[in-house]
């Protein structure tokens, strides 16, 4: 008799939908392309490094310009990286930029201090921070205030959603209620329970309390805005599950999930190299500007 401990997997049944690198036996082979991109695009566009944006944390981000910008005030899209909540850096995603840069929109990739050195609540806070600082700085950044949207690959996705759920004037007093226009998870994660129960929480040791306050799918929808969401076709049953949850316990504001073929975990996120591509579109497309293509 089979031993479920989520929906109807067994313990090695739901590990491996989480198991990313074992599902993809090439992803070494990707972590190299994206380093070698990431070098690849700070010598192509302006770029501001080491932006520190938390004087508590000490935390830092960095933002790559469109060329040519003259002192305008240009779009932004904030990036969260991947690495499940535990690994990886703003460095590795620098990348990301190339989706956005040639269509007059600067991006904001942003680190966090990772578990196990900080609790989930206070990588979140760090992020909202990150929001907040690119708010009040706009204007000296050459970026728009009105035109913030954000976005985030696989952890980074839910980082975007909890974003997303932030009441801002709550969050800041000095700040309006609504700050981000749009959000956009990549094979994101909504529903911490699962990952509480999986090989994730030997390094994660998520609390119960950090999985309510934590999971989007357990808060309240948003007030204002919107949260996109596409999963590659190759990641799992999960993974399309994760979404599709969020889009359940949000209606009125998070879409359903748009699944793209043919992508794993790592291609999908990998495809923002190239502008032309179905993720690098979608997100564009999610920002509703007049010149996204």
């Amino acid at each position: 008799m089979k031993n479920y401990i989520y929906k109807n997997y067994t313990q090695l049944e739901l590990d491996a939908q989480y198991d990313n690198r074992a599902k993809v036996a090439s992803f070494p082979s990707y972590v190299q392309e994206w380093k070698a991109l990431c070098a690849t695009t700070m010598h192509e566009y302006p770029i501001s490094k080491t932006v520190c944006f938390d004087n508590i944390s000490g935390q830092e981000l960095d933002i790559i310009y469109p060329r040519n910008m003259y002192h305008t005030q240009v779009p932004v899209q904030i990036f969260f990286h991947g690495g499940y909540w535990k690994a990886l850096s703003r460095e590795d995603c620098l990348f990301a930029a190339r989706a956005f840069a040639d269509y007059g929109i600067a991006t904001v990739l942003v680190d966090y201090q990772l578990i196990p050195d900080v609790s989930m609540g206070e990588l979140i806070r760090q992020c909202r921070q990150s929001i907040a600082f690119i708010y009040e700085n706009a204007d000296s950044l050459c970026l728009s205030k009105d035109n913030i949207h954000i976005s985030g690959h696989s952890a980074g996705g839910h980082i975007a959603a909890m974003c997303l759920a932030t009441s801002w004037s709550t969050y800041n007093e000095d700040l309006p209620n609504q700050i981000v226009k749009s959000a956009v998870g990549l094979s994101g994660l909504y529903d911490l329970r699962p990952i509480s129960k999986c090989f994730l929480q030997n390094d994660l040791g998520l609390s119960n309390e950090d999985v309510t306050e934590n999971s989007p799918v357990l808060l309240p929808e948003p007030s204002a805005g919107k949260f996109y969401s596409i999963v590659g076709d190759l990641e799992g049953e999960e993974y399309e599950a994760q979404s599709q949850a969020l889009k359940d316990a949000w209606p009125n504001f998070a879409t359903k999930p748009e699944i793209l073929a043919p992508y794993n975990h790592f291609t999908i996120m990998g495809a923002l190299a190239d502008p032309t591509s179905a993720p690098s579109r979608f997100i564009r497309n999610a920002m509703n500007l007049t010149s996204s293509d």
